[in-house]
Order: C-alpha cells, then structure tokens, then sequence
C-alpha cells in the first residue's frame, strides 16, 4: 500500500485512541455530565445556508473532479492506512460547520469508550463538513467505505460503531447505501460484505435523508415528514436492527420543515438523545474483557501524531487525515 505521506494522491487516514475511564466506572456514571458538556459546546446554525447547501445536491451533479479523483474503480488504491486491532473502532462524521473538537457525536463515542477502558478508538471522519456537501460528501463517503474495508481486512474480528450529526449523518448513510440510492460518493465503491457484517451499531441525529416511515427512528419527529433528501425506503434495510435515527419535531433538517428555525436542529446537544443513542450501543457490545483497561499509556496509530491529535497527515494540500477527537 503507498506511503499517502510520499504518494501525492492519497490521504492517510490515522486514529489517536484513547484510553477509557477506570473499569469500575460504572453506565450511569459515563453518560454523567454530557448534557451540560454538550450544551456548551452548541455550533451557531444559519438555517437558510445549511437548507441552500443541501438541497444543492439534488439541482447540482457532485463535481467532476470529487467523482473522479474518488472513482474506486479508477483509483482502486485505498486513501487510508489500518489503525490498532481494538475489540472496537467508533467512527465519527461530523456535521456541517462543527469543529472537530467538541462535536455532537464525539461526546457520544466518549461515553461507549468510557464504558469499555481498553477496548474502544476512536476515529473522526476527516472530511471538510462544509456547504460543498457535493464534494465534501463524496470524500466522506470514500473515507468511510476505505476505512472499513481496511480495518476489516487487517482486523477480521474489530467491531465498527458509525456516528453521525447532520450531514455526516448524509455520508455515512450513503456510503452503507446501493450507489444508486446515494446522492454523494456514487463512485467511491461500496463497503465490503464482511466489513458490512463488522458494524454492530449506527447512531445518527437530525439526518437530512430521514424517511419518516422507517421502522427504526426515534423521538418527536412527525412520520408523515420526511427530511430535506430523503434516502429511498429500505436503502437501509441490512441495517435496520442496527440503526437508531433520532429526529425532534420542528427540526427543518430531517422534517423538511418551512420553519427555518435552527433550535430543533441543535436540540440534540441538550435534549438527552445523545445519551440514549450512547446507551443504545453500549447495548449492542460484547462481553466486556476484564484484561482491557490493565494496559498502560496511550496508544499512536500515527508516529506523526502530536499530542493533541493534529500532525501533518496529508500530501499535497490534501485534507487531514482523519483524528480522534473523543477527547
């Protein structure tokens, strides 16, 4: 596999994982405190540029150059590296706009560490989250789809947890999607059958591809809405026991709606879900291993790695690498 430090087409996708809290930490204690970590860490929304910018990638085809320079079948080479075998990788995918400190669903994938010391990284989907979604999606999605297709291939026996906010929500949902169903990334490839199997759990929040009558929502949202692009019914199928979506009423993003008030759509980073959805897979693990949290130190997939999980990980102007950030 090229060296994506020397090789100027390709990005070198990195985790930092982290340790988890003592293992005596008992569920309650690691879901303890998020609401309050969450409501300060609440991204200002601008409703009519996050609407403009994804109902943009229904009037607009993704960019050439992101459908060509990710064709999996033109570019077969991975973007990414393999990170350490853990029991468990969470991935992250941020929303439009987040930094990647202090995101919605890094607090998420805290708690799931938290309640596994030793077993669980971390990796943020290092994808621009910007209002491209064209062209920021489509890199997403061929992150994503490399990702698990290389951890899988390394670590046959890894267990994948996938997160995501908003429009990393739109990522991560197009990429476990038929290429004909997706909207960006429809030629990065498609996750491999075994990769597929690996992924234990999918959490997202206010998806703007929401389809109202899916059997596997949750919260307050209303089911004859659906978001700003619904996904076809059952695009998620092979998923669905493993898929919580969560949608509040009122949020324009997954319920369309003409109120383009930005409160329901940061609800989520105060209105408990976050701790749900944590619960919810923490559920789907396995045993816990009582040899785990003996390790010592912290771990580095990336010599490069600094201690705050920056580093230079990328070629030619490329996009960082992808970084833990369940600080």
């Amino acid at each position: 596999m090229p060296d994506a430090r020397t090789a100027p087409d390709s990005l070198r996708s990195a985790a930092r994982p982290r340790r988890g809290a003592p293992a005596r930490a008992l569920l309650a204690a690691c879901l303890a405190g998020v609401s309050l970590l969450l409501s300060a860490c609440a991204p200002g929304t601008d409703p009519e540029t996050t609407r403009e910018s994804l109902t943009e990638v229904t009037e607009h085809p993704a960019p050439v150059q992101a459908a060509e320079e990710y064709d999996a079948e033109a570019h077969p080479d991975p973007l990414v590296e393999p990170i350490d075998c853990s029991p468990y990788l969470v991935i992250t995918a941020r929303g439009t706009g987040e930094p990647s400190k202090g995101q919605l669903v890094a607090t998420v994938a805290k708690s799931v560490s938290d309640a596994r010391p030793g077993e669980v990284d971390t990796l943020d989907l290092d994808y621009p989250a910007d209002t491209d979604v064209n062209e920021g999606g489509t890199l997403g999605a061929r992150l994503l789809v490399d990702t698990l297709d290389v951890q899988h291939e390394a670590c046959p026996d890894q267990r994948f947890v996938l997160l995501g906010y908003s429009q990393g929500a739109l990522v991560i949902g197009d990429a476990l999607s038929d290429p004909e169903a997706r909207l960006v990334g429809g030629t990065v490839g498609t996750i491999d059958d075994g990769a597929a199997d690996a992924i234990l759990a999918i959490v997202f929040f206010g998806d703007p591809r929401f389809v109202g009558a899916e059997e596997f929502n949750t919260g307050g949202f209303d089911p004859a809405l659906n978001g700003l692009l619904p996904r076809p019914v059952g695009a998620l199928e092979d998923f669905a026991d493993r898929i919580r979506d969560y949608c509040v009423a009122g949020d324009f993003v997954c319920q369309s709606s003409l109120d383009l008030d930005e409160k329901p759509h940061v609800a989520y980073y105060t209105n408990g879900m976050p701790q749900d959805g944590a619960a919810f897979v923490i559920t789907r693990l396995g045993p816990a291993d009582p040899d785990a949290a003996k390790g010592s130190g912290e771990r580095k997939a990336d010599p490069d790695a600094t201690e705050d999980g920056a580093g230079e990980r990328a070629a030619d102007g490329a996009s960082p690498s992808a970084a833990s950030d369940a600080e």
